[in-house]
């Protein structure tokens, strides 16, 4: 169970470098908290997919491993691989972070 609990934090925070709302973040610890292991995983990916937050493989990969450590069918988050950016281009929560460095930088 510690390791299911480890695996739900960092996917928590990579969540939050990726760009997902405080909210959501806030709402996935705290079913984390509480043990509802599903409740959390499923906060974490259901808000990613509805903002349309890119991912990578990586993070797919984060995401399959622990829908399996839950045994949870692949269905119910395969549905994330179409969040899966290509390799060339860059994530636009880094294009906008850039973007605002940038500018504090002119200012």
């Amino acid at each position: 169970m510690k390791t299911l609990v480890n695996a739900l934090l960092r996917l928590i925070e990579i969540a939050k470098i990726l760009g997902l709302d405080d909210r959501d973040l806030e709402n996935a610890k705290e079913f984390l908290m509480h043990n509802e292991f599903g409740l959390c995983f499923d906060t974490i990916i259901t808000q990613m997919y509805e903002y349309d937050i890119e991912i990578d493989n990586d993070f797919y990969e984060s995401i399959s491993k622990i829908g399996e450590r839950m045994n949870l069918k692949q269905e119910s988050y395969s549905f994330m691989k179409e969040l899966i950016r290509d390799e060339s281009n860059v994530p636009k929560p880094v294009k906008d972070e850039l973007a605002r460095i940038i500018a504090g930088l002119i200012e």
